[in-house]
């Protein structure tokens, strides 16, 4: 009786454990089928192309196409480099590949041009001040159709960074497009290493005190240039401070966590996440700030990725208003990953995220006082002067002003504003 109690028992069991062995291999099968449906639709569209399309297509240029196109849908700057666009990019900007040297860096020049593509069509982000682009009229919002005789589309955004760079005095023919021309606008454009200041301070109004600091760029030294040009408005009893950052798409990260430090003092300006949540600060690195008031800052869709970190920054930490239209977007870090087949992608692997927690990679910065010139007729250049104009005359009648004398400094990490303000 016990042995056939034993057997019923261990019968039991084991038809249970199979039954649980069972679901589980159902639910990984489910799983399985779920994460490669896409695959399979994907098969079954190029099983239709190669054997209905009406000529026979190369297979290796349908699946570039096909990385090319997904990556296209994270961001403009992921990428899919083949092992020959690669090479051309290690050879023509000393770029370091896993387990490489980086090559020395030798003297380049550039047409003062940003590209960006957006929906697969690649348009200049902003044109760098003194650049042989802006001499030669060319603006922000032009659709770049040929660079030499490639056309633009065929391009990767290295490609055409490329391109639009090589040692100074050698030029490059770039064909545009504008909503305002009726045909194309050929420039020939020279290289030029970039040149010029990185700030420039304008008092408008002596008497308001109200002066402008335009920031051209962050690259090297731009921090120091700034401070200076903050003494010099304490001096003249400057007690509103206009940040023109329009058409700052020039930079390193670490250049503007610097200069926002002359408004925050040593504390943290951004930080970095990555996908699983993880961040890892930045900080500006500076003892003490020079500038004890809120100053404004004004944006446009020119303004990026240095520039953007450092508007987040004073907004958060210094409670800087926001003024002008949102900017483009780009808070990210890129890596190289390579691939099997011995080509490359370029990955968004991080992206910057401001004091308050707020992410601006592919969606920017919104301002707090939307500007935006509606006028028709004029010109990007009178565009430009108008919305200036909007943001002085909302700084004089609106802004805050601070004491005369705002360039004293102001005590290690002290904000003017503790309260939290979102992007």
């Amino acid at each position: 009786m016990k042995a056939r109690l034993r057997g019923l028992l261990l019968g039991m069991s084991i038809g249970f454990m199979g039954m649980l062995l069972a679901g589980t291999m159902i639910t990984r099968n489910l799983a399985t089928e779920g994460s490669y449906a896409p695959l399979k639709l994907f098969n079954e569209v190029l099983f239709q192309i190669r054997t209905s399309y009406v000529d026979e297509p190369k297979t290796d240029t349908l699946m570039k196409g096909a990385y090319e196109g997904m990556l296209a849908q994270l961001d403009p700057f992921s990428e899919y480099l083949t092992a020959e666009e690669y090479a051309r990019l290690v050879a023509s900007n000393g770029a370091q590949t896993p387990g490489g040297a980086a090559k020395e860096a030798t003297p380049r020049g550039d047409s003062g041009l940003r590209p960006i593509k957006k929906e697969g069509m690649l348009f200049i982000l902003a044109v760098r001040p003194g650049s042989d682009a802006e001499a030669k009229g060319i603006t922000p919002g032009d659709q770049i159709r040929r660079i030499g005789d490639r056309p633009a589309r065929e391009m990767t955004l290295f490609d055409v960074e490329s391109a639009l760079s090589g040692p100074p005095g050698a030029t490059v023919t770039v064909s545009i497009a504008r909503r305002e021309e009726p045909r194309k606008i050929d420039a020939d454009l020279t290289f030029r290493e970039p040149t010029g200041e990185a700030a420039t301070l304008e008092i408008v109004d002596a008497k308001e005190g109200i002066a402008v600091l335009k920031v051209a760029h962050f690259g090297p030294g731009a921090a120091t240039d700034i401070a200076a040009l903050l003494e010099r408005a304490g001096k003249q009893r400057v007690r509103r401070l206009l940040i023109d950052l329009r058409g700052n798409a020039w930079g390193g990260i670490e250049e503007a966590a610097r200069a926002a430090g002359l408004f925050v003092g040593d504390t943290a300006v951004a930080s970095v996440m990555d996908r699983e949540g993880v961040t890892t600060e930045i900080r500006s690195g500076r003892a003490r700030s020079s500038w004890s008031g809120q100053p404004a800052v004004l944006i446009n869709g020119g303004t990026a990725e240095a520039a953007e970190l450092f508007a987040s920054a004073l907004h958060d930490g210094r409670s800087a208003q926001i003024l002008g239209e949102t900017s483009f977007g780009v808070g990210a870090q890129q890596e190289f990953l390579p691939l099997k087949n011995g080509a490359w992608i370029r990955l968004s692997v991080r992206k910057y995220v401001s004091i308050s927690g707020h992410a601006w990679h592919g969606t920017g910065l919104k301002p707090d006082k939307s500007l935006t010139v509606t006028q028709d007729g004029l010109k990007p250049a009178d565009r430009l002067k108008e919305q200036l104009r909007q943001a002085i005359e909302h700084l004089r009648h609106e802004a805050p002003a601070t004491a005369p004398n705002a360039a004293a400094g102001a005590p290690e990490g002290k904000r003017a504003d503790e309260g939290e303000r979102g992007l």
